[in-house]
């Protein structure tokens, strides 16, 4: 007995008829040229590949709409969160842009940081009537103070060599290890966002998600210094070997294998 409707209507050849067809198709995408199918196994993996970063999308939905029952519309955010990681960890550090605006980004971070925790516990400390006042000051001070670093830091980054980078670059660690830095960028996301939001319910939370998406989506597109933006980014290496990093392999000239031994003596000097 199925638990839900949906599930009593499905058939239980209903999954592997699809996957089958799906298979047949990839085959046909690989080998077969007409009309239909490119017969190019690289465009064949690179719709499995989309596919599969589909499904794990999918999966992450269906475990907050289907499982938790919470409307999250933001999953976009996450995702493009997630994404800018190989950015940032596997791309060659951008000559220049450190030294041009690096450490001042660096600074500004931290004065935001230190100005964010100040006032948490100005808030907690103070009595009532001044603490309001404390942590408007504070923040008030924090944002000029970080403003004044931070505008002149990206002003600087985006400029060096903005034809080709125009951004901070990575760190040039293996791509590998950006999965899991990703996966921890959009986790601390996801923690902040739910701090605020999984207060509300219902059309709330959607709304709220939504816009917080948006937010995210929007800062990746305007602040080029991280990813350059909406312009094309260059230089993420693939995690496995490709054409283009592979020389190729040219076979030694034969040796003739020696018929005997020579003994050779030196000359006498006299």
């Amino acid at each position: 007995m199925s638990n839900n409707r949906q599930a009593a209507a499905s058939s239980q050849w209903r999954a592997p008829v699809v996957f089958a067809v799906i298979f047949v198709l990839f085959v046909l995408e690989g080998t077969t040229r007409n009309a239909l199918f490119s017969g190019s196994w690289n465009s064949a993996l690179g719709i499995l590949n989309m596919g599969l970063i589909s499904a794990v999308m999918a999966l992450g939905v269906n475990l907050q709409w289907g499982y938790a029952g919470l409307f999250n519309a933001g999953v976009v955010g996450f995702l493009a969160i997630g994404g800018v990681a190989p950015v940032l960890i596997a791309t060659k550090p951008v000559e220049g842009a450190w030294a041009a605006g690096g450490w001042r980004l660096i600074a500004a971070f931290i004065v935001a940081i230190g100005a964010i925790f100040l006032a948490t516990q100005i808030w907690k400390r103070l009595p009532k009537p001044w603490n309001r006042l404390g942590v408007l000051g504070l923040l008030v001070l924090g944002f000029v103070l970080y403003r004044g670093l931070f505008d002149p830091a990206v002003i600087a980054i985006e400029a060096n060599n903005s034809a080709s980078a125009g951004n901070i670059g990575g760190l040039g660690l293996p791509v590998l290890l950006s999965w899991p830095v990703g996966a921890l960028f959009a986790a601390a996301a996801a923690w902040g966002v739910g701090k605020v939001a999984l207060g509300l319910r219902s059309d709330y939370l959607a709304i709220a998600t939504l816009g917080i998406g948006e937010i995210i989506v929007a800062v990746m597109r305007n602040e080029e210094w991280l990813a350059r933006g909406v312009k094309n980014m260059s230089g993420i290496p693939a995690p496995s070997p490709t054409r283009s990093t592979c020389r190729p392999i040219r076979p030694s000239s034969p040796r003739r294998p020696p018929s005997g031994w020579i003994l050779r003596l030196p000359r006498g000097s006299g």
